[in-house]
């Protein structure tokens, strides 16, 4: 693997793409005169290395990316970019990219076509599985909800309900936690709080580069942060406090802190008297729920249960537990009822609305295009996956969906089409092995930018759409993750031509629904779109492109929402509710109790652990897994090793550098050891990057394990999340 420095991998990668190019005709001598003559243009768009969306500028020479840099107004940039996004950007130059339209002619074999072919095949095999199976037998399953818009109308007409994203491999337990006890979400006001709880969440390994900035700062002024977490993980190392918790068990911990709020009388009173529903019975149920009986469960002593909830009441309002993310929300049986626990410890010290506690992100409306309505549709069935159907999955969000059981859907035959769209299930979803069956479905359309396992194995075509340097989309309103007062909107704009035969979405589904016989589906360009959008807010389309983001007046102000002098969040009461109403199922009474984790290593086994994972901070789960240069990173600093704590690897003879085999009954893998104290003793940690197993994408191939190889399909029950930390794997030195 050849060495770049982390200042000039970008210019070696386009410098080595612009020499290339040059035609014979001209000398290099020539070339290199008029390349440096060319000016350097600064164009701004935002990053695609995670669902950050961070505001980048790139430099661009001669149609070449140069360099690219953090956005000085964007949120969650402010100038800064992290190695992902550096990554990100010299991905554009990647050998491994998809260069046209694929067509499956074997295992492992594609024959290159044109678009008008594939628009042509999938149009007429997509007409006749609705003809014959219904359009609920279509699913759309994409990474996040940015194409949603268009994709509806496609799935509108042919009758599907079935758009699917990725959320419940993430977060699923929170964002349903939240919506269905506030009606909205906050995220911690990180530059002005005090006093900061991060619990399975490293900020500091999902970087944000303005939000660590907050941090940071808080730190200077004073903060405290405690850290809880199995792991000493990369935000462990500005904390004040680092708690060792066992993993599965952070809901034990959070009724324990409310017990000691409630039982202390720290609590707020007139906040919760005034904004909380349901308090009276979540104090009687969270009586039982005392430190002792959570030591003995988390490993955490109560004496230090207590002084974190006595130390978390004194700095109220400005204090929080950081909401989170991906963290705690999918890995657990009880992972909603963790999310429950989260909203509830904040509101019972106040802090919601409050500077330097829990405050919402600024938001804007958009425009949006007049079109003409869509007629005589075919009436949608319920939604294959059961996310939202009584007697399935009535409490998950059907507007997210359970991507991952997509396997048994097709096996049961109510998923005949699949179209799988910025995202590789195959590789981010449980058991690899299962989910390659989606394969067995009559249609499987891959719309992706590489050979990603999911494109590799189980495509039948491969629609390669523009990189997210090469393409203009929807205005993006700037939100999530951090608080802020204004309101912000960027926009991704392409800073080079395309250097493929490659189309954006819209397009894509443009060829689709033409050749399917609708030619006027799509009456509009992403420009028209983009212009529809920004019309209410006063700004013209060049003023946008130029800008990149642009920040609005402030729109946030502390103070709980109220109307008519009544609290007024989106809930039925219009209080932050203790007891969610969806929740109430089977008899329970909506509210959080203790809940088992679904399963545990055995303690009298020195060779079981339960297998935990996390984010590193230059890569973006398995996303980046295949760019050369972040790798190179991976490498330098061994970041495939497995972590072992190191009185649990002794007792196996086990060093760092060691070779393990990881088993269980689903999967067995050998990957080397990093031994440390700095780990729970019941657990092993892997970094939820590797194990890339497409052979076409050549950086990433047979390097690393992952833990998605060990972990079996299972739902949540509450929000259909995956449970991919209740897995118990057997470890032992390689040869033993």
């Amino acid at each position: 693997m050849k060495k770049f420095g982390r200042r000039t991998f970008l210019k070696a990668t386009a410098a080595a793409a612009v020499v290339s190019s040059v035609p014979l005709y001209v000398s290099l001598d020539d070339y290199k005169k008029a390349a440096s003559e060319s000016p350097v243009k600064k164009i701004p768009t935002f990053c695609h290395g995670c669902t950050s969306y961070c505001g980048i500028i790139a430099s661009v020479k001669n149609d070449r990316v140069w360099k690219v840099e953090g956005h000085p107004i964007h949120l969650k940039s402010r100038g800064k970019m992290c190695a992902r996004g550096h990554g990100m950007a010299a991905y554009l130059y990647s050998k491994d990219r998809i260069t046209g339209p694929m067509k499956r002619v074997g295992e492992g074999e594609f024959q290159p076509i044109s678009w008008d072919q594939a628009f042509t095949e999938i149009a007429e095999k997509l007409n006749k599985i609705v003809n014959k199976y219904s359009g609920n037998s279509v699913v759309w399953l994409e990474h996040g909800t940015h194409r949603q818009a268009y994709v509806q109308r496609l799935l509108d007409v042919i009758g599907s309900p079935n758009f699917t994203t990725q959320y419940s491999t993430c977060f699923n337990a929170k964002t349903n936690a939240w919506k269905q006890m506030t009606g909205t979400s906050l995220n911690g006001d990180h530059l002005n709080s005090k006093y900061m709880i991060f619990e399975g969440r490293n900020f500091a390994g999902g970087i944000i580069p303005n939000g660590m900035n907050h941090i940071t700062k808080a730190k200077e002024n004073g903060a405290k942060i405690i850290v809880i977490d199995p792991r000493y993980s990369e935000i462990a190392k500005l904390a004040d406090d680092w708690i060792p918790i066992r993993p599965g068990t952070d809901l034990a911990f959070r009724l324990a802190l409310a017990n000691v709020l409630i039982s202390e009388n720290l609590y707020n009173k007139a906040f919760v008297r005034k904004y909380v529903d349901g308090f009276d019975q979540f104090k009687l149920e969270n009586k039982q729920y005392t430190p002792e009986w959570a030591e003995a469960i988390t490993d955490i002593p109560a004496r230090k249960i207590r002084e974190i909830a006595r130390n978390f009441a004194k700095y109220a309002p400005q204090a929080f537990i950081e909401p989170g993310w991906h963290g705690l929300h999918a890995h657990y049986k009880n992972s909603t009822e963790t999310a429950q626990m989260g909203i509830i410890l904040n509101a019972l010290v106040g802090n919601f609305y409050q500077k330097g506690g829990l405050m919402p992100s600024a938001s804007i409306t958009l425009g949006h295009l007049q079109l003409p309505a869509l007629e005589n549709l075919p009436e949608k069935g319920e939604r294959i996956d059961g996310a939202g159907v009584s007697g399935k999955y009535r409490t998950v969000e059907p507007a997210r969906g359970i991507a991952h059981i997509t396997p048994k859907l097709v096996k049961d035959g109510l998923a005949k089409a699949l179209f799988v769209c910025n995202y590789n299930p195959l590789r981010t979803a449980p058991n690899p092995e299962e989910q390659k069956q989606i394969k067995e479905a009559e249609l499987v359309v891959s719309i992706n930018i590489d050979w990603n396992e999911t494109s590799y194995y189980a495509a039948d075509y491969i629609l390669p759409e523009h990189y997210y340097l090469e393409r203009l989309e929807h205005p993006y309103t700037v939100s999530g993750h951090i608080s802020h007062a204004s309101p912000q909107i960027s926009l991704r704009q392409p800073v080079v031509k395309p250097l493929h035969d490659t189309k954006d979405t819209l397009s894509i589904l443009k060829g689709i629904a033409s050749a399917m016989g609708y030619p006027d589906l799509y009456p509009f360009t992403v420009e028209d779109d983009v212009k529809a959008a920004i019309e209410p807010l006063g700004i013209t389309f060049d003023q946008l492109k130029e800008a990149g983001t642009l920040e609005f007046p402030p729109t946030v102000k502390p103070g709980f929402p109220m109307k008519k002098g009544k609290p007024a969040l989106p809930t039925k009461t219009g209080k932050i509710q203790f007891s969610a109403d969806l929740f109430r199922v089977d008899g329970k009474q909506g509210i959080p109790r203790w809940v088992e984790p679904l399963v545990s290593p055995n303690p009298s086994k020195d060779d079981e652990f339960r297998l935990i994972h996390g984010k590193q901070p230059w890569h973006s789960h398995a996303m980046t897994t295949n760019i050369d240069q972040l790798m190179q990173i991976t490498e330098r600093y061994d970041g495939t090793f497995m972590w072992m704590n190191a009185n649990r690897a002794a007792k196996l003879g086990i060093r760092t550098g060691d070779t393990v085999v990881v088993k269980n009954k689903q999967a067995e893998k050998k990957v080397k050891v990093k031994v440390t104290e700095l780990l729970h003793p019941d657990a092993v940690w892997l970094p939820s990057t590797y194990g890339g197993f497409s052979p076409k994408n050549k950086t990433a191939y047979n390097v690393g394990i992952n833990f998605n190889d060990f972990a079996p399909v299972m739902v949540e029950e509450l929000s259909g999340t995956t449970m991919v930390q209740e897995v118990v794997v057997s470890v032992r030195k390689e040869g033993i």
